[in-house]
């Protein structure tokens, strides 16, 4: 028996698709996984980071509308380094855009990279990675990743993991009423939901069901307006 507002038993996610693991534990490092429902499928998935700047860039990537699936730790190419010698390098995501396009990205803190050289091996890699595994291949560093698009993508990641769908429906319909840019907490004001609709104007914008400035962390003085008919 269960509750009315219950749907049913429980389903864990799917399992990582990653083919290189690693120990769950390091002195080094911090290690884990989220767990995230990607266009390309319907279940929710658990996706692995080896680090907390592999932590913020899968956020991020999971917080960008044009990105339809993720690959964590994806098989392995080789390449020839800077001695000519073979080599492999496997890449922290293999990210599918909704074009179609497939991006290989690699994770390095920048003073790491600097100091072992890996920005310039990670030119040779990129030249050599195959058009059949990646159309490009991408190294994201400390300074690729901005504050504000972090935090936004931290919230907006907790705020997926309980839907909502009524504060959803009522956030929305004011959201498509609106004639001009209108903020975030007037609409939350509007529908008398309080954190409900801050949480569900939240997501809208990252929906493309709304507008604001996401070079700012998102809150609810963000002005709000509608995206441009095309």
């Amino acid at each position: 028996m269960y509750d009315d507002d219950f749907e049913g038993p429980y389903v864990p996610p799917e399992r990582t698709r990653a083919t290189r693991m690693f120990p769950a534990r390091s002195r080094a490092s911090g290690r884990g996984f989220v767990i995230a429902k990607l266009r390309a499928g319907t279940a929710w998935r658990q996706l692995i980071f080896e680090s907390d700047l592999e932590r913020k860039c899968l956020l991020v990537l999971l917080s960008q509308r044009t990105v339809v699936n993720i690959w964590d730790q994806p098989p392995q190419i080789t390449y020839r380094n800077q001695v000519g010698k073979a080599t492999s390098h496997t890449f922290d995501f293999l990210v599918t855009l909704e074009d179609g396009k497939k991006i290989a990205i690699a994770v390095k803190p920048g003073a790491l990279a600097e100091r072992n050289g890996f920005d310039r091996e990670f030119a040779l890699i990129k030249a050599q990675t195959a058009k059949q595994f990646a159309d490009d291949a991408l190294l994201v560093m400390d300074s690729s990743l901005s504050a504000a698009e972090v935090r936004n993508a931290e919230l907006l990641h907790m705020f997926r993991q309980a839907e909502d769908v009524e504060a959803d429906l009522v956030v929305q319909q004011i959201l498509r009423g609106m004639n001009c840019e209108t903020s975030l907490g007037q609409v939350v004001a509007a529908t008398g939901l309080q954190g409900r609709a801050f949480r569900a104007g939240f997501k809208a914008v990252f929906d493309g069901i709304a507008m604001t400035n996401l070079s700012l962390p998102v809150t609810e003085a963000s002005m709000l307006s509608m995206p441009e008919v095309r």
